[in-house]
């Protein structure tokens, strides 16, 4: 029988980012429909359950999705630099996120065009963590090269 560590390290990199980018987008839906239970612009309530859940997203990323591309003993500086990366690039799925949020608003359901949204920037997530915030780093990644690229 392996550890828990053995089997979610153990399964592709897609499937991990796709479960913390669930977890996290199911945080975000719930927290838009609570805050604009508070009479707050739809736009707004948005906004800031889009940025809390970002927060979780890169606290899931970092120790479940990209953790074999971290060093063994992370400096706060290390940790600090990829939580800045992170949210310089949530600041531009932000914008992905509200556009095509306040696009879909006209057409559909709030809720709906709240999932849209987080397909859209989801996607753009992926790219830039896997290109730029959590590239491997040869000599430096706790991981060694697996087959799963991304």
């Amino acid at each position: 029988m392996g550890t828990v560590s053995s089997y979610v390290y153990g399964t592709p990199r897609i499937v991990r980012f796709l479960s913390v980018g669930a977890a996290a987008s199911l945080l975000h839906l719930l927290l838009l429909y609570l805050i604009q239970l508070s009479g707050m612009s739809r736009l707004l309530a948005n906004f800031f359950a889009f940025e809390i859940s970002a927060q979780v997203n890169f606290t899931l990323s970092y120790f479940i999705t990209w953790y074999d591309r971290t060093p063994e003993r992370p400096t706060v500086r290390y940790v600090i630099e990829r939580l800045l990366g992170f949210n310089a690039m949530a600041v531009t799925t932000l914008v992905i996120n509200m556009s095509v949020f306040a696009l879909m608003l006209l057409y559909i359901h709030f809720m709906i065009a709240g999932v849209v949204a987080i397909l859209v920037a989801a996607t753009a997530n992926f790219i830039v963590s896997s290109l730029l915030i959590f590239r491997r780093r040869e000599g430096f990644s706790r991981g060694t090269s697996s087959r799963w690229r991304f």
